[in-house]
């Protein structure tokens, strides 16, 4: 009991055992109980609604980002896979014994590029903020956690992979520069590529290949398989990244809309 009113309190249990007068002594602690168990559940009641709360929002946040991620992703997705069919037509050229074509630019620009692999992008901020934060088990649907329980997991799996397929890629143009040169030609328009970011209002720099060159260098051809066969092992992850984000914007949608 708080303030001046535990006093009274006492003062009236004082009585009550004076005239042992059982009934109304039993009447106030059942009043004191029923008190206290009432403030604790009125506590309970609007913690519960504070979490519940808190839920929504992080269902909703989760339901906005998963579906950037899934965009993102897509996006990245097309472009690696762009890049793979560069791949495709400037091996049928260079791992040929047939009358050799120049290669297209395009074709030398991605043989020239073929030591990039920049990281995917796998960034949900609301589930970096749960796990920081301990309210992971706000969530209460059981499969929705199962599905993010994955997502990590993936997503863990894939940073290291990263690490490990950047570990030792071949920058070709460095290392071979018979096959691949770095020349500055004119500029043609502000669309060009300026290789390297070399701004320069009227030239720019691009890779040109050497065919010839290339098929005679046993080393070379090597060395460029080795930075090739890497794009299908991040395009078969980007699959399962976006599998893993469809099933869970599907659930997430689900449950922001029921």
């Amino acid at each position: 009991m708080a303030g001046g009113k535990t006093p009274v309190f006492l003062n009236k249990i004082a009585v009550h055992l004076r005239e042992q007068n059982w009934f109304a002594l039993a009447a106030e602690f059942m009043i004191v109980v029923s008190g206290v168990f009432l403030g604790l559940q009125a506590s309970n009641w609007k913690e519960e609604r504070q979490e519940r709360e808190d839920e929504k929002t992080i269902l909703t946040r989760l339901q906005a980002e998963t579906a950037t991620l899934l965009e993102v992703v897509r996006q990245e997705r097309e472009e690696l896979q762009a890049r793979a069919n560069r791949f495709t037509q400037a091996q049928s050229v260079i791992y040929s014994s047939a009358e050799p074509r120049p290669l297209t630019q395009s074709e030398c620009n991605a043989v020239a590029a073929s030591h990039i692999y920049r990281r995917e992008s796998d960034q949900l901020p609301i589930l970096e903020e749960m796990l920081s934060t301990g309210r992971f088990d706000r969530l209460r649907d059981e499969e929705i956690k199962s599905q993010l329980r994955r997502y990590i997991l993936f997503r863990d799996r894939q940073r290291a992979n990263h690490e490990e397929r950047t570990n030792e890629l071949f920058r070709l143009y460095s290392r071979h520069p018979d096959a691949i040169q770095m020349a500055q030609v004119p500029r043609g328009s502000d669309t060009d590529l300026d290789w390297g970011y070399m701004r320069n209002p009227d030239t720019r720099f691009i890779p040109q290949c050497n065919v010839e060159q290339m098929r005679s260098n046993r080393q070379f051809l090597n060395e460029l398989f080795d930075n090739m066969g890497r794009n299908g092992h991040v395009l078969l992850g980007y699959e399962e990244r976006e599998a893993i984000l469809v099933e869970l914007q599907q659930r997430l949608d689900e449950q922001v809309e029921s």
